[in-house]
């Protein structure tokens, strides 16, 4: 293909301009916070103050208090952006969902965030009142417990959104029940995710560890996919289970909070944090907007580093999930099947935004895996293959 087809297949190519939108909206849903935060700091930060002061003494009760214009903010900035992408995903097929239904679902997830962000911003001046010193570490710790229980706790999210029922199909229960068998895991529940009434994108998911342990299997995955090709996406996710995957991005997730709030303590010993007053330290409510903001500056840098560990991770997963199959052909199919149904295509250059390396280079992996160890490639392998090119 010569350089001048490759803009005009950039443009015919509905996953790259699906993308392109999506990750713009997301850019632009963080300016908006941002500014939103600012203008709040600037022109409302002191009467709300004032505010918060005459309802309680208490540090932390002015701290929640001081959380909602914050999160509020955010909220309605989140809802602009659920509105777009409810256009967006309708114009490229993807959403069956209507706009109230898209809004409802934006106010439910910000309510998490809510308990969730608020939280880590109380614990934050907390762990100051428990240590000075080592006031970071304490908020590291913490926060990275509140990552876990999320976690643990997933698919009783996941079901205040879509339903989930116990798995129906008994044949395709059973072959993952083997599967996880041969890879040495213990199994739990098996679940059905509905989705398909929203979307048509479609995902699975393991969380969860031993008995505790449960697969998450969207309709649209299971209606689009053989059960041949939805085996190899759950062998992929053993593949993070049976390598502590999960475990080794929770050592560097603690590490991430724990640096974050380390530069977060030496800015408020130091007077940079905005808004606040000057030598009132972690008993200034004030500090409220300015930590947000940089907590949600060092999340964004610390997720790009744990976008690259993320990826290195994927790509051990796809091997161990060929290996545990014996096979890449399911893999090949399902990968392809995913990439037409969710629309997300990127290239080398920007997957550094990513958790996943790019999906073409995935393909092209198993591929050549399975030249080097069986010295051929499947039919369906090699057709699509050349179609590729």
């Amino acid at each position: 293909m010569n350089s001048a087809e490759m803009p005009e297949k950039q443009a015919q190519d509905p996953g790259i301009a699906y993308t392109k939108r999506v990750r713009g909206a997301a850019e632009v849903q963080i300016f908006l916070c941002f500014l939103g935060i600012a203008a709040y700091g600037y022109f409302g930060l002191r009467q709300w103050s004032a505010l918060a002061r005459s309802i309680s003494e208490n540090l932390f009760v002015q701290v929640a208090l001081g959380w909602i214009p914050i999160w509020t903010t955010c909220a309605l900035c989140s809802i602009f952006h659920s509105c777009y992408m409810s256009h967006v995903d309708r114009k490229f097929g993807l959403s069956r969902s209507s706009m109230p239904s898209r809004i409802l679902e934006s106010l439910k997830a910000n309510a998490l965030v809510f308990a969730y962000t608020g939280t880590i911003i109380v614990v934050a001046f907390a762990s100051d009142q428990a240590s000075s010193s080592y006031g970071w570490l304490w908020a590291g710790t913490v926060s990275t417990l509140l990552f876990l229980s999320i976690t643990a706790t997933l698919p009783w999210i996941l079901s205040r959104f879509y339903p989930l029922t116990l798995l129906r199909d008994t044949s395709l229960c059973e072959r993952l029940t083997s599967l996880a068998g041969k890879a040495g895991l213990q199994l739990g529940t098996i679940y059905e995710w509905h989705i398909s009434g929203r979307t048509r994108q479609a995902n699975a998911l393991v969380t969860g560890v031993g008995a505790a342990r449960r697969i998450l299997l969207t309709d649209t995955l299971m209606s689009e996919l053989s059960n041949d090709e939805v085996e190899a996406i759950v062998a992929h996710e053993f593949g993070h289970c049976a390598l502590r995957h999960i475990w080794k991005r929770t050592l560097l997730k603690f590490l991430i909070f724990c640096g974050v709030f380390f530069v977060i303590n030496g800015l408020v010993g130091t007077d940079l944090i905005w808004f606040a007053d000057k030598n009132e330290g972690w008993k200034d409510a004030k500090l409220v907007p300015g930590i947000f903001f940089y907590w949600t500056i060092g999340n964004i840098y610390g997720n790009i580093i744990m976008a690259a560990l993320a990826r290195r991770q994927e790509k051990a997963a796809d091997l161990y999930s060929w290996k545990l199959m014996g096979r890449t052909q399911p893999f090949i199919t399902a990968m392809q099947k995913l990439s037409a149904l969710n629309l997300i295509t990127f290239d080398k250059s920007s997957q550094w935004k990513y958790m996943h390396p790019p999906t073409p280079d995935r393909i092209a992996a198993a591929q050549e895996y399975e030249k080097q160890h069986y010295g051929y490639v499947e039919e369906g392998q090699a057709a699509a293959q050349h179609s590729s090119t």
